[in-house]
């Protein structure tokens, strides 16, 4: 079976993100899973009163579960990492777990942020897309972590991308990302990706920032891993094949 592993620092990220593509994966038969790195704890919540951090990431990661299951994602990881200061975590720490993860679910595709932190340049975005990077390297290596399960070689990793820069509604952004190598086609799942944010109900004063996501195609950029068959494709796993997915070297 194709599967895939999404790794994202906050809760919604993965809608923002992915949700059309995540669903359209689900969609197709593809087995997907979350990593989030965090619990949301130190963004902003409205709508539903919480009194402390502690109970916002209790709240939000509720929510990254229901909106999980919105999009028909099948497992979902949720270490509670520090929101807001990943970069002061240990990198070995994190990254050990990543390996664990990717070693466990055995995906033949690794999606996350690009090295930029995506359209806004989150540092938590920017630390996760170092270390996501690392792990779809090292987990194929039976001499790194030698503790955190059988070694996986996954086939592609996939950073997150979009055309021109992007700016939000508040003005922040104006980033640009890397060249879109494959662009998944996800009009028909507007509704999905909607009820996938609606979800997320202490984040609903994003909503209109959140609009801009919707659109006709969510875009990638091929950053390692096995060649495409064509520059710009439209699927994740084109001539992907169950041979080059496979443990690493012993």
């Amino acid at each position: 079976m194709r599967s895939l592993l999404a790794a994202f620092p906050h809760p919604d990220d993965e809608t923002f993100a992915t949700g059309g593509a995540l669903a359209r994966c689900h969609r197709d038969g593809v087995a997907t899973a979350l990593f989030t790195a965090t619990d949301g704890e130190a963004g902003r919540t409205t709508g539903v009163p919480v009194h402390d951090r502690v109970e916002a990431g209790r709240v939000r990661r509720r929510e990254l579960i229901a909106a999980a299951g919105t999009l028909g994602i099948d497992r979902v990881f949720t270490p509670g990492y520090p929101d807001g200061d990943l970069g002061s975590i240990p990198a070995d720490e994190l990254l050990e777990h990543l390996v664990t993860v990717v070693r466990d679910v055995r995906p033949g595709v690794l999606l996350t942020f690009g090295p930029e932190g995506g359209p806004t340049g989150h540092r938590d975005h920017r630390a996760l897309s170092r270390l996501v990077t690392a792990a779809f390297f090292l987990a194929g290596n039976a001499t790194v972590f030698a503790g955190a399960g059988p070694p996986w070689r996954t086939g592609r990793l996939y950073y997150l991308t979009w055309p021109g820069t992007w700016t939000g509604p508040d003005g922040k952004g104006g980033l640009a990302g890397l060249p879109a190598t494959c662009r998944i086609r996800v009009g028909d799942l507007a509704a999905v990706k909607r009820a996938a944010f609606a979800a997320h109900r202490s984040q609903q004063h994003h909503r209109e920032e959140f609009e801009t996501t919707v659109t006709e195609l969510e875009d990638f950029h091929l950053a390692a891993g096995v060649p495409q068959p064509a520059p710009v494709t439209a699927d994740f796993f084109a001539g992907l094949a169950a041979s080059d997915l496979s443990p690493g070297p012993a």
